[in-house]
């Protein structure tokens, strides 16, 4: 539902989105000597109007994670994106709600190659509230998002190779399929690319190493 806005509102939105168009001209290489005042004035225009209205415009909660401040705090507007988003809430008030977490206690699975044993085998990943529960043959259990504390011990055991950022990956995987409410398809060819990942550590590792 789009947000009806008084006279004053309206005089804000429209301060706010000249200014934007002119923040985003110089952000793509056009010089602006004011960009400074323009800037400050699209954010204090935007704060404003955040304060004036009732209810107050929701964000998505990345978004406000990611700014370190509540949308009341007269700097969450100094961004280019909050004053995108508050834009799209000025024209649906539900354009900024979360999405659905779509994929919790979903099972999952990574097809990953061993040297030592020449075959690949299927590791399965349930994505549940507390992170990974793996399971391959004998390594079964709860891990958190990195699923390190399961899939670690299981990839040693196979000696095969894996990346070193891997734990911060899988956390990625996991935070991306909460904060976008990715589709299990999604969630899956992300898993497919770890796979593909790690397959590439393990075959391209030292031949010459027993």
């Amino acid at each position: 539902m789009r947000v009806e806005l008084t006279e004053e509102q309206q005089q804000l939105r429209k301060v706010i989105e000249e200014n934007l168009a002119i923040v985003k001209e110089t952000n793509n290489g056009r010089v602006n000597e004011s960009h400074d005042e323009v800037f400050r004035n699209m954010a204090d225009a935007a704060h404003q109007l955040h304060m004036s209205l009732n209810p107050y415009p929701t964000h998505r909660s990345y978004m406000v994670q990611n700014s370190g401040m509540e949308p009341e705090n007269p700097e969450f507007y100094a961004h280019v994106h909050t004053v995108e988003d508050l834009l799209s809430y000025l024209n649906d008030n539900s354009a900024n709600d979360d999405p659905t977490d779509q994929t919790l206690d979903t099972a999952f699975y990574m097809n990953l190659f061993s040297r030592r044993w020449g075959h690949e085998d299927r590791y399965e990943l349930i994505r549940n509230a507390e992170g990974w529960n793996v399971s391959h043959l004998t390594y079964n259990g709860q891990s958190g998002k990195d699923a390190l504390e399961v899939l670690v011990p299981s990839l040693v055991h196979d000696s095969i190779a894996y990346p070193y950022d891997l734990g911060n990956v899988m956390i990625d995987i996991w935070n991306q399929a909460e904060e976008y409410g990715l589709s299990n398809e999604e969630v899956q060819n992300m898993l497919n690319e770890v796979a593909q990942w790690i397959n590439a550590s393990e075959t391209n590792y030292p031949s010459f190493v027993r």
